[in-house]
């Protein structure tokens, strides 16, 4: 039987060293979508804190077949092997909606180390955990075998996720989790920004706004018809993000696809806001909670957003930087043209994004997962036993 330690007799392990023990990240591969960037950066804030890292990446969104999975497994077994030989290990997953192969990776983790996840989009940690590579080619086979199978997915989730500590990147999407996994701990963090190059005052860049991102199913791409209708014709409209090259043209919408580096850089420069115009709520699935990452990745750039006051959004905005609206896609175009032909709205909300992009860099975010951390590997290091429970 595990014994279950109490943190309060270990031994504080001093924010001055690094914490004795190997992180081991589990996450998608990087430009294989948000989660797999995110989890890049993340891990170039947290592997620094500890005296060793080790990571196992794995395919993005629907390309993940059985044998990945099997390949993977054995990867992670051989990675814990290895490094509980030198003592704690802090083994971190990054779960997403899509992320299919790090939340089967959660049944091979071993017995002996210390577990954490951050959950991308609460209530639930994978929300389709059979879509691997073949099923994700049919979207009829997809929500065929995951709706009927929704009380299946939930018990799996609980179980795999069991005795694993829970990040959220938001309040609302915490409260979430506690509600959905009871049993384990759950504490808020918040979405890291970035550090990107300063770009052009928001008043001196041309009239124009942006929508980025993703290009899936409910990210608000299936509205810009809509959108360029409502938005007077002297505003620009411009799109960015992988897989928007697909899309189908629209008269007066400028579609760039994928942008790295300094193309990211001159689309930004080229747009005083970015448009969120989605609500991640299914009508078969419910409510889904993600932190956009979007977000972050314009306020990297001095960017504001304006969205739908829906998900997690509502929440980000009384930070700052942020305009929600109701979800009606007339009030997103107005309320877009009223405030980037407004210099004193964009001087107001550029000078709260600057205060956001200081207070929440990466070093900043993971501190409520470093706090985790110590406290459970000084608890290891006190007493040597199976801390899986911690």
């Amino acid at each position: 039987m595990r014994r279950i330690v109490n943190k309060a007799d270990a031994v504080p392990i001093s924010n001055n060293e690094p914490i004795p023990a190997t992180l081991i990240l589990v996450a998608p591969q990087e430009n294989s979508g948000g989660v797999g960037d995110y989890a890049g950066e993340f891990a170039a804030a947290a592997a620094p804190l500890f005296s060793s890292y080790r990571e196992v990446r794995t395919f993005g969104p629907g390309s993940a077949g059985i044998l990945d999975l099997f390949r993977y497994r054995k990867q992670l077994s051989a990675e814990i092997g290895t490094s509980l030989s030198r003592g704690p290990v802090v083994l971190h997953f990054e779960l997403s909606a899509a992320s299919l192969a790090p939340f089967w990776l959660l049944a091979g983790r071993g017995a002996s180390v210390i577990t954490t996840a951050t959950v991308h989009d609460p209530p639930w940690a994978v929300w389709w955990p059979f879509r691997l590579k073949p099923v994700a080619k049919s979207k009829l086979l997809q929500h065929g075998i995951h709706l009927p199978l929704r009380p299946v997915s939930a018990w799996l989730e609980r179980l795999l996720l069991r005795n694993t500590a829970l990040f959220a990147l938001s309040e609302v999407g915490a409260g979430a989790l506690r509600q959905t996994f009871p049993g384990s701990p759950v504490m808020p963090a918040v979405h890291f920004v970035p550090p990107r190059p300063s770009l052009a005052p928001l008043p001196d860049r041309p009239l124009a706004v942006g929508l980025y991102g993703h290009a899936a199913k409910g990210k608000g791409f299936e509205r810009l018809v809509e959108l360029r209708h409502g938005i007077p014709r002297d505003v620009e409209v411009i799109v960015a993000g992988r897989g928007t090259e697909k899309l189908p043209p629209v008269p007066g919408v400028t579609i760039l696809g994928a942008v790295e580096g300094a193309q990211e850089d001159a689309f930004f420069e080229s747009v005083r806001a970015i448009l969120l115009p989605y609500d991640k709520t299914s009508r078969f699935y419910g409510q889904m909670l993600p932190a956009s990452g979007v977000v972050s990745r314009a306020f990297a750039y001095g960017t504001p957003v304006i969205g739908f006051d829906a998900g997690t959004l509502g929440e980000a905005a009384r930070a700052g930087g942020l305009v929600v609206v109701p979800a009606s896609v007339p009030a997103l175009a107005e309320a877009a043209y009223k405030t980037i032909t407004d210099p004193a709205v964009l001087d107001r909300l550029g000078n709260q994004i600057a205060v956001l992009r200081r207070e929440r860099d990466a070093r900043e975010a993971v501190a409520p997962f470093v706090a985790y951390w110590r406290n459970a590997v000084a608890a290891a290091l006190c007493t040597g036993q199976d801390l899986q429970s911690l």
